[in-house]
């Protein structure tokens, strides 16, 4: 389990860079849209992704979320 935590610190260090926010709003974001679970639930497919696409998934598993939460 050590690598998939790794990857998912790794994943929002990467999302912080491109979307120029800070950690604590990477947090909330990750958490408001349980996009902890859908990293580690997807780490297979994911960590072979480069940074942009990862990032790119993240933010539609958001939209996704934010059109299930309303």
């Amino acid at each position: 389990m050590d690598k998939e935590i790794n990857f998912l610190i790794y994943c929002m260090e990467r999302y912080r860079y491109f979307k120029g926010i800070s950690g604590a709003e990477v947090a909330m974001l990750f958490d408001k849209y349980d996009i902890y679970r859908y990293v580690l639930k997807y780490f297979e497919s994911l960590h072979t992704m480069g940074d942009r696409s990862i990032v790119q998934d993240i933010d539609d598993q958001i939209g996704a979320m934010a059109d299930t939460i309303g």
